[in-house]
């Protein structure tokens, strides 16, 4: 019944039948009456058009059929009775199942209602709300769909307000931000650290106010790894005055080192390769003279010079190849079971032959067997004992320690001479790398690297101990079962 009491106008309000209009007119909002337990008196036409029940189909039956199965393992028709008897009003957001089985999400709003002599009924209004939730849920979708692809884009992505701050960011970015040496700062500080004349911000900052995109901008920004080199591309989103740009930021710094290297091949086979090449054409020329003036003492002469100057480039070329073969991560090993002296011994013996004013000292026990690859451990073992040779200064020794174990073993080369600056160890084993007394001695900078990329594809590791004017000592450590070793 309504109370006309509670109106301000209560003339103005009585004798409308309001229930009748709300029962029999409304379009959208669907009714059902039914008893305290649950059980249906009536539903309205528009219940019977939106869920195609008739009351003949549904009259005198429990409220629960309208509710998907799931819903009434979980005891929600008696939670949804229990509640509206006790508040006298309850509302739910589920399912309701059509007369085809087919679900629907609705929303409903059930009230307790008492007549003049005591009777309680329960009047439920339902609306149809599953094209509202079908957009939300497809726009929810959507959004995880756009998160997910986000998550998983290796490029630093991230939306920035009219003030550069970060509206939105993916795991690339916040890895990144959180590596910076601006921490946790905001993301104008990020980009005002990426160049000194602050051309990037700047150019974010302009993408911004004037609705300017930009493409393939490079920028060399500092993190606890180091410095990374990026490509960043601006996009701007909406038209409102001062909008938001996406940014992308696609990391390039290993296209870069590749760049760096192939510059130093290049400045490497020109510097390098000219002299013994200019040696070459020059004992060429002095050869013809000396083949016109039948002068053949000095003809030979030449000949061996060119023969030097030929095995000199070779050595070069051979060396540069193994480089590049080495860093392209192609590097097999050729495994076999061999005694440990005798390659030692025979490495030895190389260098000797080459330079028997110098007395290289072996120590330690060296008759045990090993698997590994024994042409790559002469390799690395003489390139050891010559280096050490070279940079000996006037000292006339060096020497060669083994050290052993059941699992290991270790082998040093030590010698006397000029060592090599505090500042220049970390380096010692990288491509091209040569300290400034090096660069006076014959070399091209790739020996040590490849002993390091041979003693690591036997598991290995490789180190140098040195003092300037007090001599060095590299050393290698492998297992002696090599059965693992690979090129990795």
């Amino acid at each position: 019944m309504v109370n006309f009491e509670s109106m301000p106008d209560k003339k103005t309000y009585a004798g409308f039948d309001y229930f009748e209009a709300l029962y029999k007119k409304t379009r959208e909002n669907t009714v059902i009456i039914m008893e305290t337990d649950g059980t249906i008196a009536a539903v309205n036409s528009s219940f019977t058009k939106c869920f195609g029940y008739e009351e003949t189909d549904i009259v005198g039956k429990n409220t629960a059929i309208l509710f998907t199965e799931e819903d009434r393992e979980k005891g929600l028709p008696k939670k949804e009775l229990d509640e509206v008897q006790r508040k006298g009003q309850s509302n739910d957001n589920n399912y309701l199942v059509n007369k085809n089985q087919e679900i629907t999400w609705v929303s409903g709003e059930s009230v307790l209602v008492e007549n003049e002599k005591g009777k309680k009924i329960i009047l439920k209004i339902v609306q149809d709300i599953h094209s509202q939730k079908t957009s939300e849920n497809s726009i929810r979708q959507l959004n995880n769909f756009n998160e997910n692809i986000l998550r998983s884009i290796k490029d630093a992505v991230l939306v920035l307000d009219k003030d550069l701050n970060v509206v939105m960011e993916n795991p690339s970015f916040k890895v990144l931000h959180s590596k910076s040496k601006v921490g946790n700062g905001n993301a104008a500080e990020f980009f005002k650290m990426s160049d000194e004349d602050q051309s990037l911000y700047n150019d974010l900052k302009n993408a911004v106010k004037n609705h300017e995109g930009f493409t393939n901008k490079q920028a060399e920004i500092d993190i606890e790894d180091g410095t990374r080199v990026f490509e960043i591309s601006c996009t701007p989103i909406g038209n409102a005055p001062e909008t938001s740009v996406l940014v992308v930021m696609h990391d390039i710094t290993i296209y870069k080192e590749l760049e760096r290297e192939r510059e130093d091949i290049i400045g490497f086979i020109t510097h390098e390769l000219r002299n013994p090449l200019s040696n070459l054409m020059l004992s060429n020329d002095l050869m013809k003279e000396a083949a016109n003036g039948n002068e053949i003492a000095f003809l030979k002469e030449m000949l061996d010079r060119s023969e030097n100057n030929v095995h000199r480039m070779n050595k070069m070329i051979t060396g540069l190849y193994e480089a590049t073969k080495v860093h392209s991560g192609y590097f097999p090993l050729d495994l076999s079971e061999f005694n440990f002296g005798g390659m030692v011994k025979e490495a030895i013996d190389t260098i000797q032959a080459l330079h028997p004013s110098f007395k290289i000292v072996k120590e330690g026990d060296t008759d045990f067997t090993i698997m590994a690859d024994r042409y790559r451990l002469i390799q690395v073992i003489t390139n050891f004992l010559s280096n050490a040779i070279k940079y000996s200064g006037d000292n006339e020794e060096v020497e060669l320690i083994v050290t052993h174990d059941s699992t290991s073993v270790t082998v040093s080369v030590k010698d006397y001479g000029v060592g090599i600056p505090q500042h220049h160890l970390p380096h010692v084993f990288e491509r091209f790398f040569r300290t400034e007394k090096a660069r006076k001695i014959e070399g091209i900078g790739l020996g040590l690297y490849l002993c390091r990329r041979i003693i690591r594809s036997h598991k290995g590791r490789v180190g140098v101990k040195s003092e300037e004017n007090k001599g060095s000592v590299f050393y290698f450590t492998i297992p002696l079962d090599g059965s693992e070793a690979n090129q990795n």
